[in-house]
């Protein structure tokens, strides 16, 4: 079979590509796609983020009337002065205050045309007229990655992901320090006869506001923002919780009914995402909540596997699991140097 017997076609508006839904989630299925790659959560995130500046570039590959790959990007013009297109993945290249920090991106090609439609979609893609890409967060093993990883401008910072599998997992895998603090933890928390639980669709939006002032406050004693800093990331949260309930999953410690540390989770078939968290520093700091609440929702795991996501690559409190690392980068590569500098002078001036 030759890449010519496939039917490529450029997908050039969210309509036609939010067309493909059906499609997408089957070829998604097939490729073992993280739920970062689904058309559920991209979708989510075009109705928050997607703006009059964004132009759709996307290539989608057809067996006869069948979805077997899949190319989403778009770009967007930055620049007050002189302007520069950035292509991105979708899901991704939102502003650095609202960023969801979509991991795990990545191209969908049916593994039986990979052969046929990879060098399709290389060709489609260095003809793409812009200044600057950049991805973040994506695995070494991802066909993105091995797509791009032998372009000659590329630049790859390599980076470092952190999950495990919950089954047999237990506490004797924690790291000798991991171990002591557990102990202390669990000792202090019986004291306080707190509860450990997963919490329900309506729980979840009950303590929502919870976590959000938890994560808030801890992060503007470290003089940042926090990830909760922005409407729009928690707007993004609110619909697709709403959505997508069961992509949605939360867990939490409580003393007398009350919340002390909350853990949300972003959920697909096989894997549990730790995305966000928040405890109560002020009064509970010295129990450890945190870290006791990771160690009992990873036994209590609804699905195979804990996902840290990507961390740090030395002295990552992740590694204290026994985690198993899996090799990440973020890359990006300019098609014109001078012109980056360019535009870097002109905005500063403005």
């Amino acid at each position: 079979m030759s890449a010519a017997k496939l039917r490529w076609q450029t997908v050039e508006t969210l309509d036609e590509l939010f067309s493909l839904e059906q499609q997408w989630n089957q070829l998604a299925l097939t490729c073992s796609a993280s739920l970062f790659s689904q058309c559920s959560w991209v979708k989510q995130w075009a109705e928050q983020f997607w703006h009059s500046g964004c132009c759709l570039s996307c290539l989608a590959g057809f067996d006869g009337e069948t979805l077997v790959a899949l190319a989403p990007f778009y770009s967007q013009v930055e620049g007050r002065g002189l302007k520069l297109q950035r292509l991105s993945v979708m899901a991704q290249g939102e502003e650095e205050r609202a960023e969801l920090a979509s991991e795990y991106p990545d191209i969908l090609v049916n593994p039986v045309f990979k052969g046929i439609a990879q060098p399709a979609i290389l060709e489609w893609f260095t003809q793409l007229k812009v200044d600057v890409f950049y991805c973040r967060a994506l695995k070494q093993s991802s066909v993105l990655y091995e797509l791009l990883a032998s372009q000659p401008k590329l630049i790859v910072n390599s980076a470092r992901g952190y999950s495990l599998s919950s089954e047999g997992w237990s506490i004797n895998q924690l790291s000798r320090n991991g171990r002591s603090q557990w102990r202390r933890a669990d000792k202090a928390l019986k004291q306080q006869k707190a509860e450990f639980t997963w919490l329900n669709s309506d729980e979840v939006n009950l303590q929502w506001p919870a976590l959000i002032a938890f994560h808030q406050a801890r992060w503007k004693l470290k003089g940042k923002a926090g990830a909760f800093a922005d409407s729009r990331f928690i707007a993004f949260h609110e619909q697709f919780a709403k959505g997508c309930p069961e992509n949605v999953a939360m867990s939490g410690v409580f003393i007398a009914g009350k919340a002390i540390a909350l853990n949300y989770y972003l959920l697909d078939q096989n894997n549990l995402y730790f995305y966000q968290s928040g405890w109560d520093e002020q009064t509970y700091s010295r129990y450890s909540p945190g870290f006791a609440l990771h160690v009992w929702s990873i036994i209590n795991n609804p699905v195979t596997r804990y996902d840290f996501m990507m961390g740090a690559q030395s002295e990552s409190y992740k590694a204290k699991f026994s985690s198993e690392e899996t090799s990440m980068a973020n890359l990006y590569f300019i098609n014109s140097p001078w012109r980056i500098r360019l535009f870097k002078l002109v905005n500063k001036i403005l």
